[in-house]
């Protein structure tokens, strides 16, 4: 099953990419994290792991698994519940406004029921999200 939502913020590339590709500033904009703790010791980049926190107190492991500096990024969720797997990527293009946010989820669902119910919700959760991206961005638009 794939998710796919995009937008374009009027940021260059390099300010998104900053923001974005730091895990610590995703509490800002996916109110699915409350908390992001660092379990790698390196710096950001392929490898890198790290422990996300929900406001329910849910814990979930994710491993980058591309980082393309001011292109894009992947990472995997570890461990996971619901899904056998789960590979979430951004992928940055610049354009004439700004840039575009590609954001595509690939999951491989435990319980093919869940695929119905996350169709018919996900679409809807994944834009809100999106917009919630564009707000927390910072507003300098200069680099």
């Amino acid at each position: 099953m794939q998710l796919n939502s995009s937008i374009v913020v009027p940021q260059g590339i390099r300010q998104v990419w900053r923001f974005l590709s730091d895990p610590l500033t995703a509490p800002r904009w996916d109110r699915s994290i409350a908390e992001v703790v660092p379990l790698s010791t390196a710096p950001v980049g392929v490898g890198y792991e790290a422990m996300t926190i929900a406001p329910s107190g849910k814990r979930q492991r994710f491993r980058i698994t591309q980082y393309d500096s001011e292109r894009g990024l992947a990472f995997v969720l570890l461990e996971s519940r619901l899904f056998r797997r789960a590979e979430l990527s951004f992928r940055l293009d610049q354009v004439p406004d700004g840039t575009r946010i590609l954001h595509r989820i690939d999951l491989d669902l435990r319980n093919p029921l869940l695929a119905l119910l996350l169709r018919l919700t996900s679409r809807n959760a994944l834009g809100t999200d999106m917009e919630y991206l564009r707000k927390a961005l910072p507003e300098d638009t200069h680099d």
